[in-house]
């Protein structure tokens, strides 16, 4: 039996905004870190090997760029994403609120045009 503290299944708690279940994050996310573990290898792979060093280090220099590279894009996505999902959900909120606003709008229109018409019946 699960604690109202403990996380979902999801990761995140109920109620909370979790990028693993958002489907365009997720993807974008992990396209990003993919190129920048591809271009910060090739880029330092191409200098090291530029600069006259041996084999092995340019391909030890390649790997270490590529996965320093991977991860500060990986970070930084998910900064990204994290305040374009809260940006989404605000909207969506907003969205909500105005028709619900429009909905209670048009009973209370209804409900006066009912009485009228009960007022005017003999």
């Amino acid at each position: 039996m699960k604690k109202s503290g403990q996380k979902a299944a999801g990761g995140a708690q109920k109620g909370q905004i979790a990028l693993s279940q958002h489907p365009r994050a997720k993807r974008q996310i992990r396209v990003a870190k993919g190129w920048a573990g591809l271009a910060g290898a090739a880029f330092a792979g191409y200098v090291a090997w530029k600069s006259g060093l041996p084999f092995f280090d340019t391909v030890l220099r390649a790997l270490l760029w590529g996965v320093a590279s991977y991860m500060v894009v990986w970070f930084f996505a998910v900064q990204v994403w994290r305040q374009l999902a809260i940006a989404e959900v605000r909207a969506a909120e907003k969205q909500w609120l105005e028709r619900k606003q429009e909905a209670e709008r048009l009973a209370r229109e209804r409900a006066a045009q009912m009485q009228a018409e009960m007022a005017g019946l003999p």
